[in-house]
């Protein structure tokens, strides 16, 4: 897996501009997510839910939705998003066309409370190529 390159300004201090989620790759309205939730795709494990459906467009975007049932500290859910993001960016090539909702579950906590990263990357990988996966097996029926 790929670490996504962070851009660092003159002084050696973190652009945090650069490395944030662009506003056109985030699903910020009801409607988008409601849209999400009606019909999608799903992917789970232990720490959490993954919904997907088709954009139409040439583009991935995210939601986001972690729980404070799960993860009751700010730290704690912050972090989880700051890690489903950066998944996220560093395999957005492979979500084109799709919408994508990552929902905490209750295994999340083994996360929160400091599982390895790595193994949580792995796990959104998965995800992520069971979606890609999905677009493979769909494309024959959106030519027709």
């Amino acid at each position: 897996m790929q670490n996504p390159v962070i851009a660092k300004d003159a002084d050696n201090t973190v652009n945090t501009a650069s490395v944030r989620l662009p506003r056109h790759l985030r699903l910020r309205r009801k409607r988008d997510y409601a849209r999400v939730f009606a019909e999608p795709f799903r992917s789970s494990d232990r720490t959490v839910t993954v919904l997907a459906i088709a954009n139409g467009r040439d583009i991935p975007r995210l939601g986001l939705a972690i729980s404070k049932r799960w993860l009751s500290r700010a730290v704690a859910r912050n972090r989880i998003k700051r890690l489903i993001r950066e998944s996220f960016r560093a395999h957005q090539d492979r979500l084109r066309g799709w919408d994508v909702v990552v929902i905490s579950r209750s295994g999340i906590t083994d996360v929160g409370a400091g599982m390895p990263s790595v193994d949580f990357f792995r796990a959104l990988e998965r995800h992520w190529d069971k979606i890609r996966s999905r677009r493979t097996r769909q494309r024959p029926c959106d030519a027709s």
